[in-house]
């Protein structure tokens, strides 16, 4: 196990690598420049501009420099818009309100999703089984753009019992909202990935054994049945915790919390290709990381995965 682990984390380091280099291409290669606004300066001024943040030098070398930085450094560079602030002080200032918000996200989408998935399997074809799917597809057909000024409209319009934005240092009245906002499309895919993965699971051949036995349903259900059922569910916690974890662009815009999504519309817009690239490397790290992390667990609850 301890060299399936190793072998999985070490793949990741050229994963990484790779990203940091396609990411560095794709923003030289995108047009304008993050220095031409509604005026371009003249060009003595965007010279001194380039000298000064190292553009004017191949691109082979900015791309060298710029991935030794990061990987020796875990520096970003300083960001083009913002005036004597590193992408490092943005990251540092935003993942924290998304990484927040996005946890508690991921923790009501499970503990909503896979319940309700269970219920539906264990009662299948019944109005509970009813009640589930129509909450389950309910959920999914309000995605977090459409579900957030809904949330907005209610309870802040309406009953005036939750700020309509803001983060306020996390207090819970504003953090209500965005992580309704942001789990409940996901709970309905969790929650169906639950039902299905438990209705074959539930009509295996193992399953009817144990019951041959005379043991009882919450035995077969939490010993025989869980363990298996939770396979598929745990692909896809993977980049489901990535999602919402790092964060909701839209989110964060609706309702302004500050987050690392906030930021990075911002750069897209200013053209602030340094910070574009801090985030999405971010982004991509952590998705890579907890993508080998489900490979692990997958490993544990499935010994066959390490063969």
């Amino acid at each position: 196990m301890f060299l399936f682990i190793v072998k999985r984390f070490a793949s990741t380091i050229p994963t990484i690598l790779i990203l940091m280099i396609i990411s560095f291409v794709l923003m030289r290669l995108a047009p304008g420049s993050p220095f031409s606004g509604e005026k371009m300066p003249p060009p003595e001024v965007l010279a001194n501009l380039e000298a000064k943040y190292g553009l004017d030098q191949p691109w082979f070398i900015q791309m060298w420099r710029y991935i030794t930085k990061i990987i020796f450094h875990f520096d970003f560079g300083p960001s083009f818009v913002y005036k004597d602030i590193s992408v490092n002080d943005i990251i540092d200032q935003g993942l924290p309100i998304t990484f927040i918000y996005g946890s508690w996200s991921f923790l009501v989408a499970n503990l909503v999703g896979i319940p309700l998935g269970m219920i539906a399997a264990i009662r299948h074809n019944t109005w509970i089984d009813y009640m589930a799917i129509g909450v389950s597809i309910g959920a999914a057909v309000l995605p977090n753009f459409i579900m957030a000024p809904i949330l907005i409209i209610i309870f802040t319009l309406w009953l005036d019992w939750l700020p309509g934005g803001g983060w306020n240092n996390g207090a819970w009245p504003n953090v209500i909202m965005p992580v309704i906002a942001l789990s409940t499309s996901y709970m309905a895919i969790i929650a169906r990935l639950t039902r299905g993965s438990m209705l074959e699971v539930l009509n295996s051949n193992f399953i009817r054994t144990a019951k041959a036995k005379g043991l009882s349903s919450t035995t077969v259900i939490f010993r025989h049945a869980l363990r298996p059922t939770l396979l598929p569910v745990l692909s896809y916690l993977g980049p489901a915790f990535v999602g919402m974890v790092t964060g909701s662009l839209v989110i964060d815009s609706i309702f302004v919390t500050g987050g690392i999504g906030q930021f990075f519309i911002q750069a897209a817009f200013s053209r602030d290709y340094s910070l574009l690239m801090g985030i999405t490397i971010l982004l991509g790290a952590v998705t890579v990381l907890f993508s080998t992390i489900v490979d692990i667990l997958y490993a544990v609850l499935d010994p066959k995965i390490k063969l």
